[in-house]
């Protein structure tokens, strides 16, 4: 099931994620510098707000010529460099720079320097693929002060992850996970990535399947709803019914089913003479049962006569009409019989009005009934509870799409 997982690495480019100017070097602080060191370093400065590069590097040969630096003059000339490669573009050897100068002993930088020091090596370790250092980084920009921002946070987790500590990755995205949600927000998109694929490459199924749902609870993606139903499609314990729920989930939010599983659905939905369904799946590519558009056309001229005649059935028949009729796009008549099934009783399975309400109220706009609907229904089959949220994730994010962390 794990193959299902198509997942896409962000881009190098991404990941750096700042602006050049927000990486140039700070101006000297903390233990003092070396006079003629402190001289250059100030003509750098001038020289980088003129963007006058030449100047400037020839200012840091000077610096680096000085005899005898400290520890914290090499610290800040390497600071200084990484700001004039940086201004230049040149973030190869900006990435040397900032490298050299995260890698000194943490007891030589000033606690003041550390967030400076330490987040733009993490951010250039990054573009240069040094995984290893991005996750030293990371976790020293992660006790610097001041506190790393959200997109800091972001950032270290995606550095854990490339790195391959994959627990430090999903650790961190779940508490930016935790924050988002505490503050009334849906959570980065970035962080459930980020988790979904250190499970994937520790081969948890049940943690990624868990994932992928938050996925499309908060998202409603149809690349997200596509991997979630390979995945459902595929679950021990799914009804023949629930695979057209399935199939009905996947027509209304517009996901690309496949052939083959548009096949199991439209076959079901054959052969439960549920044709409308089977119609939607041969627009899919569904084949291997007989061609149901004539079934259907037949079906639907006694369609009337089936509502008149349910007055006097029991919930069983009504409720299997409500599924016929929500397959031909009848969605008010399909509430009406399914409300009347629960009404009359004797429908052997007591979840299936309730679910062809939700459908129904789905299908026709009715988010947030729909919701409702759907948050009432219980199942004690977990691949049956499974499309039950299903349905619920999906009538949810279009009654209250919410706002993402930034």
């Amino acid at each position: 099931m794990i193959s299902k997982f198509l997942l896409a690495a962000a881009s190098a480019g991404f990941l750096l994620g700042a602006a050049p100017s927000a990486m140039a070097a700070d101006a000297p602080k903390g233990p003092k510098l070396n006079h003629a060191i402190a001289v250059a370093l100030t003509d750098i400065q001038k020289a980088n707000a003129a963007k006058d590069y030449p100047a400037a590097l020839a200012a840091l040969e000077k610096a680096k010529a000085v005899s005898g630096p400290t520890t914290y003059d090499t610290l800040m000339i390497n600071r200084f460099a990484m700001g004039i490669h940086v201004g230049m573009n040149d973030l190869n050897a900006a990435d040397v720079d900032a490298e050299a100068a995260a890698d000194i002993d943490p007891s030589e930088i000033p606690d003041a320097d550390k967030a400076a020091v330490y987040k733009p090596a993490l951010q250039l370790a990054m573009n240069a693929k040094h995984y290893d250092k991005a996750v030293k980084y990371a976790k020293a920009m992660m006790t610097a002060t001041p506190p790393p921002s959200a997109a800091d946070l972001t950032l270290a987790t995606q550095a854990f992850y490339l790195g391959g500590d994959y627990a430090g990755a999903t650790g961190l995205a779940q508490k930016n996970i935790d924050a988002a949600t505490a503050a009334g927000q849906k959570p980065a998109r970035s962080d459930l990535d980020i988790i979904l694929a250190s499970q994937v490459k520790q081969k948890d199924e049940p943690g990624a399947e868990k994932t992928l749902e938050s996925l499309v609870a908060n998202y409603n993606m149809p690349e997200d709803w596509n991997q979630i139903m390979g995945v459902a499609l595929t679950t021990k314990g799914m009804r023949d019914i629930d695979y057209i729920y399935m199939g009905r989930l996947m027509f209304l939010q517009a996901g690309k089913m496949s052939a083959t599983d548009a096949s199991l659905v439209g076959s079901t939905a054959s052969r439960l003479a549920f044709f409308g369904d089977a119609v939607q799946a041969e627009k899919l590519g569904a084949t291997g049962f007989p061609p149901a558009g004539p079934k259907a056309d037949a079906d639907k001229k006694t369609i009337p006569a089936q509502i008149t005649a349910g007055a006097k059935q029991n919930g069983q028949y009504n409720v299997k009409l409500a599924q016929a009729l929500y397959g031909y796009g009848m969605f008010p008549e399909a509430i009406t019989s399914a409300q009347l099934a629960k009404t009359k009783g004797g429908a052997t399975d007591p979840t299936e009005a309730d679910m062809v309400i939700g459908m129904a109220q789905t299908a026709a706009g009715q988010y947030a009934d729909a919701a409702g609907s759907f948050g009432g229904i219980s199942s004690a089959n977990p691949a049956s509870a499974r499309v039950v949220r299903l349905w619920g994730y999906f009538a949810k994010s279009k009654a209250n799409p919410a706002t993402a962390a930034k």
